[in-house]
């Protein structure tokens, strides 16, 4: 089962899960891609989902710059109506991290941002973990 590569996309439906732990897991980093941010770092996995055509999706942040502003990943999919959703988890603080989980359909798209004032103030751009 192929999933991964990070790219742009748009579009979810969601709800906050936890992964099955007896799914097989695929690592994603958004180190060096177009979606990489000096001053955050995203990663996460991916396992197959409760439903056909969802996975679930865990995503971190880490704040990896002492400065003024937080870090945050974004991370798009799409919906059954054709719509897109956006979910995001954020850090603030210097070697803060966080993270939580989301079911969502493909394909994803992650984004690294640095926030100010808890805002988006510089993003990378999109990249596909599920196509």
């Amino acid at each position: 089962m192929a999933l991964l590569t990070v790219t742009t996309a748009v579009g979810i439906s969601l709800c906050a899960g936890t992964a099955n732990a007896a799914a097989p897991e695929t690592p994603w980093d958004a180190t060096g891609t177009a979606a990489d941010v000096v001053g955050a770092h995203a990663w996460g996995s991916i396992t197959p989902g409760p439903a056909a055509g969802t996975y679930q999706v865990n995503a971190t942040i880490k704040d990896t710059k002492a400065d003024s502003h937080g870090a945050r990943v974004n991370l798009r999919a799409s919906c059954d109506d054709g719509c897109a959703s956006l979910v995001s988890v954020s850090a603030s603080g210097l070697n803060t991290t966080s993270s939580q989980t989301f079911t969502l359909k493909g394909p994803v798209t992650v984004q690294e941002c640095l926030t100010e004032a808890g805002v988006d103030y510089i993003c990378g751009e999109p990249y596909t973990i599920i196509p």
